[in-house]
């Protein structure tokens, strides 16, 4: 499993002697270990530091409103976050929709809203990847469909959670940025599906990694 990060320290502790202060604190909580490994191998690569994005385990549960509620629960410790984004996927899950309406209800409320955002993907997480070997909106019925064409076309060993592979796929993440932002133009008129919003995510971890300390 790829690093998962503590929780933000307090300003004291990050500008001891020696430290450099962080430009901004991003909490991002996922809902698989996939998730994890890839974003965690992508932080590596942008230089990206364990005080300045702190990936998550989803403690609450398996389903999406569990991985929101997990973000809301780690939004209250000491310090805060200046960026939380919650990832999951559509697949079966009943709570999809509860959890998007969550988000969307913290993120806009008069007092105490937090900085949060939904990072889905339709129907799971492997949209991302195989967008780093092609355009396709062809629907998929579930997660299983979108893994076979990865391992029939692009990459037969495929296998979730592995660094390795998460390794080889940031290699090619220009290509999947590229076919995300194509995908999302045509996300609403394909009934969004395929649909994933992982290039949103990316975009932001890029624009931190570009500040200047």
């Amino acid at each position: 499993m790829s690093r998962v990060s503590p929780i933000r320290r307090d300003s004291r502790l990050r500008r001891k002697a020696g430290s450099r202060p962080p430009r901004s604190i991003t909490l991002i909580v996922c809902e698989g270990e996939t998730e994890l490994e890839y974003l965690g191998v992508l932080c590596n690569r942008l230089g990206l530091r364990p005080t300045e994005v702190i990936l998550s385990e989803n403690t609450e549960g398996s389903a999406p409103i569990s991985v929101v509620a997990c973000a809301e629960h780690k939004a209250r410790e000491r310090g805060g976050y200046d960026h939380i984004f919650c990832v999951f996927d559509r697949d079966s899950h009943e709570s999809f929709e509860r959890a998007r309406g969550r988000i969307r209800q913290l993120a806009s409320r008069k007092s105490g809203a937090l900085p949060m955002r939904e990072i889905v993907s339709i129907p799971c997480f492997e949209v991302w990847v195989l967008l780093h070997f092609e355009q396709s909106d062809a629907q998929f019925a579930d997660c299983s469909a979108v893994i076979s064409r990865i391992r029939d076309r692009h990459m037969p060993g495929y296998t979730k959670a592995n660094v390795r592979i998460a390794t080889a796929l940031v290699d090619r993440l220009d290509a999947a940025m590229a076919s995300a932002a194509w995908l999302e133009q045509r996300a609403e008129e394909n009934n969004w599906n395929p649909y994933t919003a992982v290039h949103q995510l990316v975009t932001h971890l890029r624009d931190v990694a570009s500040q200047e300390v």
